[in-house]
């Protein structure tokens, strides 16, 4: 039976792409691979300079698979990128797939139908299989992670493998374990929520749960329902966890201040507080392997602490000031050792 005449699921993927042609058409072949179809992709495409939306155009063409393509005049990033998706989506449910990811041929079925089955919950998720350039790393994102028994409950017939988290808000205060593309949710609570949190360079599918949290019950699926591709060079370029962890930083002061509408107990503040004071130290340790320079820039970068002189910076950590200076003074040496 064709696609275009199965029944399908009241689910719109979501697929932000910028410049991603060389990869798009993966993503959009594990789509039409599902066991149920979903009622359309939505692709939305962020002012890509490349050949993306013809290579959608190309594959809707050759498939028949309904495809509907929204191409932004302007350059939002990704956060916005879904927003559009979700304002301009007419199913009551929305998965979203990153056009360099794959989901699984399961995907679908197994998380809308665990949000049909699950009443007060707003997203439903599994689990992930990390794929690098030389290993695949199965249940990589929550399952590896956490213990289930402890944070959750059986749902569900047994042998489902579902389980309803018992406090969602709390779980993810740290950090985001969804992959974005292992997951479902209902597309009215997430825009009764405030969409996705824009104006990070990072994080904000993580904020997005924070806010979807406060809505209803996220349901866990205890399998991996898609794969993340993970590219080497986004690891590996110098800064890379520096910059991750101000991107981090950013979310906490936004929890802890109250931007994005996120409320925390005393316990829960509590712990983003001392949540902050572990990635600060972290990230003094990560800028000071970059020498004395960056270790300075990155003092300056601190959300919430821009105003503490560089002296406090070093008093605070000694250790990674002594670090930075030597690690300066090495790659200095190196430098003119391979002159």
């Amino acid at each position: 039976m064709s696609s275009s005449k199965q029944a399908r699921l009241d689910v719109t993927v979501v697929m932000p792409s910028f410049n991603r042609s060389a990869l798009i058409v993966r993503a959009l072949d594990s789509v039409r691979r599902q066991s149920a179809m979903p009622h359309e992709i939505l692709v939305v495409d962020d002012a890509s300079t490349d050949d993306t939306v013809a290579q959608v155009e190309a594959w809707r063409d050759r498939t028949g698979f309904p495809v509907r393509i929204e191409r932004l005049a302007k350059n939002g990033g990704v956060a916005a990128a879904r927003n559009r998706a979700m304002e301009l989506a007419n199913t009551r449910y929305i998965s979203f797939l990153d056009s360099d990811d794959e989901h699984l041929p399961d995907t679908l079925a197994r998380l809308v139908s665990a949000l049909e089955e699950s009443p007060g919950a707003v997203v439903a998720f599994g689990d992930a299989t990390k794929v690098t350039p030389s290993k695949r790393i199965p249940h990589a994102m929550f399952g590896a992670k956490l213990d289930i028994a402890s944070i959750a409950d059986p749902v569900g017939e047994p042998g489902q493998g579902r389980y309803r988290l018992r406090d969602a808000k709390s779980t993810f205060l740290k950090a985001s374990l969804i992959a974005t593309c292992s997951a479902c949710f209902i597309r009215q609570e997430a825009l009764a929520a405030g969409g996705m949190p824009v104006g990070y360079k990072m994080g904000s599918d993580w904020l997005f749960w924070l806010r979807l949290a406060q809505r209803g019950d996220f349901v866990f699926v205890n399998e991996d329902v898609s794969l993340v591709h993970r590219h080497p060079d986004n690891l590996t370029r110098p800064g890379a966890a520096a910059d991750t962890s101000i991107a981090k930083l950013a979310g906490y002061t936004s929890i802890l201040d109250g931007a994005l509408g996120i409320s925390v107990d005393p316990a829960q503040r509590r712990l983003v507080e001392g949540f902050v004071d572990e990635r600060v130290a972290l990230l003094r340790y990560q800028s000071s392997l970059l020498g004395f320079d960056s270790y300075r820039r990155y003092a300056k970068l601190i959300p919430g602490r821009p105003q503490q002189s560089l002296v406090s910076h070093l008093l605070a950590d000694p250790r990674s000031a002594v670090r930075s200076v030597y690690c300066s003074f090495k790659r200095k040496r190196g430098s003119h050792t391979s002159d």
